[in-house]
């Protein structure tokens, strides 16, 4: 998915533009997850996976496409390592 496809997707189907963040790490993946929790990641024209460095920079990509709010998930390693489904995953929305 485009960045520039993350509205239409949100605007048609029930999917929200969520911002994916592995503690202890600088690396941010932006993109939209559905219902189910299926997540559908940012790429760029190439085709390869977006990798963002900050959650400020996730939500000025999402402002310039006219969204203004973001589910953030927040994995650890812990939750790896005890095998923590992704339902255990810390998960707030935030508006911007």
């Amino acid at each position: 998915m485009q960045l520039s496809e993350i509205k239409l997707a949100i605007s048609q189907q029930t999917k929200h533009p969520t911002i994916i963040s592995y503690a202890d790490s600088n690396h941010y993946l932006l993109g939209v997850e559905d219902l189910r929790g299926n997540f559908y990641s940012v790429r760029n024209k190439a085709g390869k996976q977006l990798s963002l460095h900050s959650i400020k920079q996730a939500e000025v990509l999402l402002k310039q496409q006219g969204i203004h709010y973001a589910m953030i998930e927040i994995q650890t390693a812990y939750d790896e390592m005890i095998g923590n489904s992704s339902a255990s995953h810390y998960h707030y929305r935030v508006k911007f």
